[in-house]
């Protein structure tokens, strides 16, 4: 006796399909106990109330940011004295120094910026009130 299959339909695997139709699309999990995604989006499930309540302390940023810029250009001052100093040679040379400064000085513009960033954010009242603070 001859199985009849569906018009349409591809011949083996434990799978019928339509022809054409991909095998990934649409993602349906096969197998007993699988079930299919939720098409609707989930409420997400918070766990504490952090992400709502985090507050930078804007003010240790600050002075940390301001002891990091002098450190960040006086270092770059140094390496560049120190690459006018050096000749061409053996490493270090004063390429070296060169590239050292430049580091330097591109950390502190960072730097620089970061304290932009914080002037502006206590100026909005983002910081964190001082009654807030625990003694």
């Amino acid at each position: 006796m001859a199985v009849r299959r569906r018009p349409g339909t591809q011949r083996g695997g434990g799978t019928h399909r339509p022809t054409g139709e991909r095998h990934d699309f649409p993602h349906a999990p096969r197998g007993p106990g699988r079930t299919m995604p939720q098409i609707r989006p989930q409420e997400t499930v918070r766990r504490g109330d952090e992400p709502v309540t985090a507050r930078s302390d804007l003010e240790l940023r600050r002075l940390l940011s301001r002891i990091f810029l002098v450190l960040f250009v006086g270092a770059a001052v140094l390496f560049a004295v120190l690459a006018a100093l050096a000749g061409p040679g053996p490493a270090p040379n004063q390429g070296t120094y060169a590239f050292f400064a430049a580091l330097c000085a591109g950390f502190a513009g960072i730097t620089g910026v970061d304290l932009l960033v914080i002037r502006r954010r206590l100026a909005a009242g983002q910081g964190r009130d001082r009654a807030d603070r625990r003694p």
